[in-house]
C-alpha cells in the first residue's frame, strides 16, 4: 500500500519537474528573443550616431580643407612619434 502511494508520489514529482522544465524553457526563450531586440536596438542607436559624427566630420573637412589636412597631418606625426621606440 505505501509502495503505491509512494510510487504516485514519484509520478507527481517527475511530472512537475517536467512542467519546471517546459516553464523554464520558454522563459529562456523569451528573455533571448528580449535581449535580441535589446542588442538590435543598441546596434541602430549605435549606427546612427557614428554616421551623425561622419557627417559632421564631413561638413568639417569640406568648410576648412587646408585646415583638415594640417591637422590630420600633425596627428599623424604625433603617432609616429608615439610608436617609435
Amino acid at each position: 500500500m505505501a509502495d503505491r502511494s509512494l510510487e504516485k508520489e514519484f509520478d507527481v514529482l517527475k511530472n512537475d519537474l517536467g512542467t519546471l522544465k517546459e516553464d523554464v524553457s520558454t522563459i529562456a526563450k523569451l528573455l533571448a528573443k528580449k535581449g535580441q531586440t535589446q542588442l538590435n536596438e543598441a546596434v541602430d542607436n549605435g549606427k546612427a550616431r557614428v554616421q551623425a559624427g561622419v557627417d559632421v566630420l564631413e561638413e568639417q573637412v569640406t568648410a576648412r580643407p587646408l585646415t583638415s589636412l594640417l591637422v590630420a597631418f600633425g596627428v599623424g606625426i604625433l603617432l609616429g612619434k608615439m610608436t617609435q621606440r
